[in-house]
């Protein structure tokens, strides 16, 4: 039986989808349900499943090409089956990925560039179709002469999509939204990304800061948050553990010298990740009044360049949103990030008696390539020393 391989509508708005990685080759046997393919939409990688069990006979469009959905990418068949119509498919397939305006992608650090897909040949009975129904007939795969759309595919679409929800609002990618989502998509492409947490008794830290609240207030006008005191013993934490703040480049892990410690901030329009230079060398107030100010930039927008570069590690706090914990994403080329989830009471065992202490889960997402777990598992432990015995780091008596 001859089973046609196509790229998937992932979601009602995706037109297209790059092939990252055939996960079987030419000749091999497939299983119906096996993982066949990965395909990335733009926002995630995604493995796609054979639709059909045989032999991978041909594989019409090769890794690292974007297509439209519904294109014909490989065909399934058993091994002395006949293929109708094979040669009119390659000969499609060979002008798609030669045209000057087919599809395809240029890799940089950390974006995808795509260049528009063809456009097809429609007959006029299946374009009136098209355009009563509002479907971009750009979307459909044809199936008639030299790849012509014809009625039969316009319907074929319209029915293949009627089940789908349909859509409110788009909201296109853009700007702050859109530079996020490449870089991350980016960073869970090539990074391998494990994640561990420990749970951090915040009771000393509780009490330090109301300690050190009426100082640090009139230095900055500003009360310091815990981001601030999760900054400076993070920055000390990495002066011991200095492989956690580097970079995997060209096959050479790139420990760096300077500690800048990223911090998430959510501007309402798109995640801004301003940067504390040299944190290491900082003293509370400094962090604090300077955190401060680069948060106030980023929301409104007024962040220089060099304000929001030149990271080693981020930091992203979603304790204030009522969250216990999560899997934050490395943001490249670093090779780490760390989660602060809220400060909670809960029921804690201390020296055999249940006692109700604040406690908050600290979670860190690290590049499995560059960084092992047991290694991962000791930087969280000193950093939880230092969090529940801090006045030695903040050097208060």
């Amino acid at each position: 039986m001859i089973t046609k391989v196509v790229m998937p509508m992932l979601g009602w708005t995706m037109k297209e989808g790059t092939i990252v990685t055939w996960l079987k080759k030419e000749g091999e046997g497939v299983e119906k349900g096996e993982p066949l393919l990965e395909v990335e939409t733009g926002k995630v990688l995604k493995d796609i499943e054979s639709p059909g069990t045989g032999i991978l006979r041909i594989i019409l469009i090769p890794e690292e090409s974007t297509v439209p959905v519904t294109e014909i990418l490989a065909i399934i068949a058993e091994p002395q089956e006949d293929i109708p119509d094979l040669q009119n498919m390659i000969e499609k397939a060979k002008v798609l990925l030669e045209s000057p305006e087919a599809t395809s992608i240029e890799k940089s650090e950390d974006r995808i560039i795509k260049k528009r897909p063809v456009k097809r040949k429609i007959s006029p009975v299946a374009k009136k179709i098209a355009e009563k129904n509002n479907i971009d007939f750009n979307r459909i795969t044809g199936t008639g002469p030299n790849g012509r759309i014809v009625r039969k595919d316009v319907f074929e679409f319209i029915e293949m999509t009627k089940y789908m929800p349909r859509v409110k609002e788009v909201i296109k990618l853009t700007g702050i939204r859109k530079i996020t989502a490449d870089r991350l998509s980016f960073s869970y492409r090539t990074a391998v990304h494990v994640t561990i947490t420990m749970a951090m008794n915040m009771l000393e830290m509780v009490k330090l800061r109301h300690k050190l609240l009426p100082e640090i207030e009139k230095k900055v006008q500003s009360r310091v948050t815990y981001t601030d005191m999760l900054v400076k013993v993070l920055a000390q934490t990495l002066e011991e553990y200095p492989i956690l703040n580097s970079t995997l480049e060209d096959e050479e892990i790139k420990i760096l010298e300077n500690i800048n410690i990223g911090i998430a901030v959510d501007t309402g329009i798109g995640l801004v990740v301003p940067v504390v230079r040299e944190a290491n060398k900082k003293s509370l107030t400094e962090i604090a009044l300077l955190t401060r100010k680069l948060i106030e930039k980023a929301k409104s927008g007024n962040l220089a360049l060099n304000e929001a570069t030149g990271g080693s590690f981020t930091i992203t706090n979603l304790g204030m949103f009522g969250i216990d914990q999560g899997t934050p994403i490395i943001n490249p080329p670093e090779i780490a990030i760390l989660g602060v989830g809220r400060i909670a009471e809960k029921p804690v065992v201390i020296d055999g008696r249940v006692e109700i202490r604040p406690m908050m889960n600290i979670t860190l997402s690290f590049d499995h390539r560059v960084i092992d777990g047991a290694l991962a598992a000791r930087f969280l432990q000193n950093m939880k020393q230092k969090i529940e015995k801090p006045y030695e780091v903040f050097k208060i008596n």
